[in-house]
């Protein structure tokens, strides 16, 4: 496959991140609220982007065309899996998320209006919450509909991660889990990761 450059990209992408973490931080609020928490902003305020302290990361997934390739409908293009991070916001330009029904273990795809953006409860709000709110696991397979075969897909999702120094507690009712800061809680979710790997 060609290689092709787009100009200015990298600055398409500081733009997107911009928009993006604008858009996340005002979506932290109104979970806050949803919450009931005494500082609706406090989950939005765990985030300073762009400093040191803060890991947050846009991402650009290209997945190829698939038509006459050595494939079959139903193959893993990105396995299933939840993501780490507070939230996730996801643009996607063509059909290709599936997301996990907890009540069945079943997957299904998940479409957004044009314009729209999907968005991903993390692991670390799962944590956080006490399972209030469940970072559902997901993934993108190869698609049995030839429209869709035909064409690349690209996804950008950018990855909220509150910063290293906040201390991860419950933020209501009662604590399922010991506090932990953000920085030890990575830590931890990568060992663990790592490990699983070795063993398959």
């Amino acid at each position: 496959m060609a290689e092709i450059e787009i100009p200015d990209s990298m600055e398409i992408l500081k733009e997107w991140w911009g928009r993006l973490f604008t858009l996340s931080l005002q979506f932290m609020k109104f979970m806050g609220l949803g919450l009931r928490l005494k500082d609706p902003s406090y989950i939005a305020n765990s985030h300073s982007f762009g400093s040191s302290q803060n890991e947050s990361a846009i991402r650009v997934n290209f997945y190829p065309a698939t038509l006459n390739k050595d494939l079959e409908p139903g193959q893993v293009r990105c396995w299933e899996h939840s993501d780490y991070g507070s939230v996730t916001l996801l643009i996607q330009d063509s059909p290709g998320l599936e997301v996990m029904d907890r009540s069945t273990g079943e997957y299904g795809a998940v479409t957004a209006p044009p314009g729209g953006i999907i968005v991903n409860i993390g692991d670390v709000m799962q944590f956080w919450t006490s399972d209030t709110l469940v970072a559902n696991k997901h993934r993108v397979l190869v698609s049995d509909d030839k429209h869709l075969q035909e064409a690349d897909r690209v996804s950008i999702p950018f990855f909220a991660m509150p910063d290293q120094t906040t201390l991860i507690e419950c933020l209501v009712g009662r604590s399922k889990y010991p506090p932990v800061t953000m920085h030890e809680w990575l830590k931890q979710k990568i060992d663990s990761a790592f490990k699983e790997r070795q063993l398959q």
